[in-house]
């Protein structure tokens, strides 16, 4: 009975004992190595990332004017060296109204902007300026750079448009005015008449100036698509003589066409360059005094792409073959000064020495036609002697 009840803890010990010896005896656990990571870089903050890529000059400046980070487009726009960062904007934009203006700006914790000229290069910036105040209450201002030029000539050419165009529109009007008070005044039928002449006449300088305000506005969009075509520029030339000679009679100039007897055929916009024609004409006999000469004449010239150009060609001038078509007065000329601006938009010389008005367009459409055609046009004038436009188009060949 008692050997029964010792078998099992016999049993028990003996297992405690066996599994006692096979721990002692076990084999060597493999040594697990875990892979080393080195730590990684801290990443770029994101913010710096986008002032770095903009095409906008940013710069970080302390209240004091101290720079403390600036983009390469701010480096590019205000010319900064490359050791700029904490220095002051006036030691290294030289500009004390930028200066002050962002000393201000921190002062006053105000956002602000200011258009900043710069002679060279001939530019205009417009510069935004933000006030950030920190936790330790230092004032940070955010300085934001862009070149704005193109905009401001957009907005000087507005603003002389429209200035130009309402002067433009004042003298037809005003006279229109007085004309119609005298007809409501019951004058004699010959006064009657001779005002309604008068009329006639600012009705029609209102529609020239209308036209050539929508002509010159659907050309500088590139609204107008040219028809070109094969021409033959006698046909040209001929025609726009006989449409300008009664003006030229009337004060007894003599119009020449002197063309060779065979000229190359012109690729051309027939209609449009009737047009230059005709604008080139008036303004000659506009400038050329009674019993006076006008030349009209045509050669065609190969233009060849080196540097080396004929004698008065642009040098800008595409190469190839081309008709130089020449429009010469005895007039009084041009001065020398007004040359360079001859071809802009409502610029005139003095109108005490022309014969008529005109809304000073015309040779600023002929410019932009002929350049259409992917030729140019110039001018040559010496006061007291007379004046030559020439214009190039290219020939069918």
């Amino acid at each position: 009975m008692l050997f029964d009840l010792l078998i099992p803890w016999i049993i028990a010990g003996a297992s405690i004992t066996w599994l006692v010896v096979m721990w002692q005896h076990r084999p060597p656990m493999p040594r697990i190595t875990l892979p080393v990571h080195t730590a990684p870089e801290p990443a770029q903050n994101p913010a710096e990332v986008v002032v770095e890529a903009i095409d906008v000059g940013v710069l970080f400046v302390r209240h004091d004017g101290v720079i403390l980070m600036h983009n390469p487009a701010a480096t590019a726009l205000l010319q900064l060296p490359e050791s700029a960062i904490g220095r002051t904007i006036i030691s290294v934009v030289r500009d004390h109204q930028f200066d002050e203006f962002v000393r201000a700006v921190a002062y006053h914790c105000e956002a602000d902007e200011m258009l900043l000229p710069q002679r060279n290069p001939a530019r205009t910036l417009r510069i935004n300026a933000r006030p950030i105040i920190q936790p330790t209450n230092d004032v940070v201002v955010i300085v934001v750079v862009r070149d704005v030029t193109q905009l401001s000539q957009l907005e000087r050419a507005r603003r002389d448009m429209v200035a130009s165009v309402s002067h433009e529109l004042r003298t037809p009007l005003a006279a229109l005015k007085l004309l119609s008070e005298t007809i409501a005044t019951n004058p004699p039928p010959d006064i009657v008449q001779r005002m309604a002449g008068r009329i006639s006449d600012e009705v029609d300088t209102l529609i020239r100036l209308v036209n050539d305000l929508h002509d010159l506005s659907q050309i500088e969009a590139g609204r107008i698509a040219l028809q070109m075509a094969d021409t033959p520029p006698a046909q040209l030339l001929w025609r726009a003589r006989e449409r300008i000679q009664p003006q030229a009679d009337a004060h007894h100039i003599t119009i020449q066409v002197d063309i060779p007897a065979q000229l190359p055929q012109i690729l051309v916009d027939v209609g449009r360059i009737d047009q230059v024609l005709l604008n080139l004409l008036h303004n000659a006999v506009k400038y050329t005094p009674d019993n006076g000469y006008i030349t009209i004449s045509a050669a065609p010239v190969q233009i060849p792409s080196s540097v080396q150009l004929p004698d008065g060609i642009p040098h800008d001038h595409p190469s190839g073959a081309w008709l130089i078509i020449s429009v010469s007065d005895t007039g009084v000329g041009i001065p020398a000064e007004h040359l360079p601006r001859i071809f802009e938009r409502f610029y005139k010389v003095d109108q005490a020495r022309t014969r008529g008005s005109g809304t000073g367009l015309g040779l600023a459409i002929a410019r932009h036609l002929v350049e259409g055609h992917g030729g140019r046009i110039w001018v040559t004038s010496t006061v007291g002697v007379g004046t030559t436009f020439c214009c190039t188009l290219p020939t069918a060949d």
